[in-house]
């Protein structure tokens, strides 16, 4: 393969919007590692470059609000939100996916949310200003409204805050234990398209 051929296609690769989901499953192959995978399969139909990140799999202290990245620009802990954190900045589009529990999102994607503090102050907050967000949320209730009403109220506050701005969102009920994605193929297909049109559109 010649330089010229090569640099054509990292050419065409920079063009495809970059894609990061942020998986807040505690439990493996549940109904939000499905979704989520079908998400990420309407993703690269409609052109974008996905990177899938299970939280499960990291290890991420909890915040200390010591106001460090504040001060020096960094983070007093050395874990895995220091590589994660990069991969936030380089995103066009990031997915929040998270099982509801008790009209929250898992202690796992809290976690995560509270060390994003790291960009609330002035000297970080242009690294992800006008960041492009999607919220997606499983849960068991088959309803959504009563559930999910103080979730999306805190999202949004917390987006706010941030200067991070919200393009998409769906939920799914009806998915209390794990194999209950079996009865709702439908949401596959459902998220496998929303995905495909909402990468074409960033």
């Amino acid at each position: 393969m010649n330089r010229k051929t090569k640099s054509a296609r990292r050419e065409k690769s920079s063009d495809r919007p970059q894609i990061l989901i942020l998986n807040g499953a505690a439990r493996e192959s549940g109904a939000t590692d499905a979704i989520i995978r079908s998400l990420a399969s309407g993703f690269r139909r409609g052109g974008g470059l996905v990177r899938t990140v299970n939280l499960r799999e990291l290890r991420i202290a909890d915040c200390l609000g010591c106001r460090q990245c504040r001060d020096e620009r960094s983070c007093y802990y050395a874990d895995d939100m220091n590589r994660l954190r990069a991969q936030v900045i380089n995103a066009r589009l990031i997915v929040f996916a998270s099982p509801l529990y008790f009209c929250a999102v898992t202690g796992l994607m809290k976690t995560f949310l509270d060390r994003l503090y790291f960009f609330y102050h002035d000297v970080n907050r242009h690294l992800t200003r006008g960041k492009k967000i999607m919220i997606v949320t499983t849960l068991g209730e088959p309803r959504t409204g009563h559930e999910t009403g103080p979730l999306f109220e805190f999202y949004r506050r917390y987006l706010k805050a941030l200067g991070m701005r919200r393009v998409g969102r769906r939920s799914f009920p009806d998915l209390m234990d794990k194999d209950d994605i079996r009865r709702h193929p439908e949401y596959l297909s459902d998220i496998r398209e929303y995905g495909k049109n909402l990468a074409k559109q960033i």
